[in-house]
């Protein structure tokens, strides 16, 4: 049942903005690892250009960050490992 619901809600893409040396980044890692998830990760440390996009796109330099492209073609940065993790277990 909840398989249903999910693939209707389902975001159209995912990416999770981190960098390697960030505890919250590691946690939300593992979590992603766990729930068995597919999701782009970008260092934001390694390619500058993740950076920049994350800045324009969320508003601060701040990591973990998941960007959620929805199938409306809204696109929500969600900050906040707990908030991250929360998002992915539902």
């Amino acid at each position: 049942e909840k398989q249903m619901t999910l693939s209707t809600t389902q975001p159209k893409s995912m990416a999770l903005y981190h960098f390697d040396g960030c505890p919250y980044c590691a946690m939300t890692r593992k979590a992603i690892g766990q729930l068995g998830l597919d999701i782009e990760q970008r260092n934001i440390q390694q390619q500058a250009q993740h950076k920049n996009d994350l800045v324009q796109g969320g508003g601060k330099k701040q990591v973990p960050c998941l960007r959620i492209e929805h199938a409306n073609g809204e696109t929500q940065w969600l900050y906040e490992s707990g908030d991250i993790i929360n998002f992915l277990s539902n």
